[in-house]
């Protein structure tokens, strides 16, 4: 199965939206830190799928996260 390129950047704030099956799989889905509907701000993209934030919390696929809104350029006039 080809792996699809992650959509997200660092500094993009998304929202955690596991699917039905992903709940299902997990007793404790929230124990990498995230709670469902969360909205964090990625820190780090490991190996371009896995999200991470504040404390080391993630580790999720990014296909679980919905954005919210994209990182701001540090280049763009406030």
């Amino acid at each position: 199965m080809e792996q699809v390129a992650c959509p997200f950047s660092i500094g993009d704030k998304v929202r955690f939206t596991p699917s039905q099956r992903t709940k299902g799989l997990y007793q404790n889905i929230e124990g990498f830190g995230v709670r469902i509907g969360e909205k964090c701000f990625i820190k780090e993209i490991r190996e371009g799928m896995y999200l991470y934030f504040e404390g080391s919390a993630g580790g999720r696929p990014w296909n679980e996260f919905t954005k919210i809104s994209q990182a701001r350029s540090p280049l763009a006039p406030r």
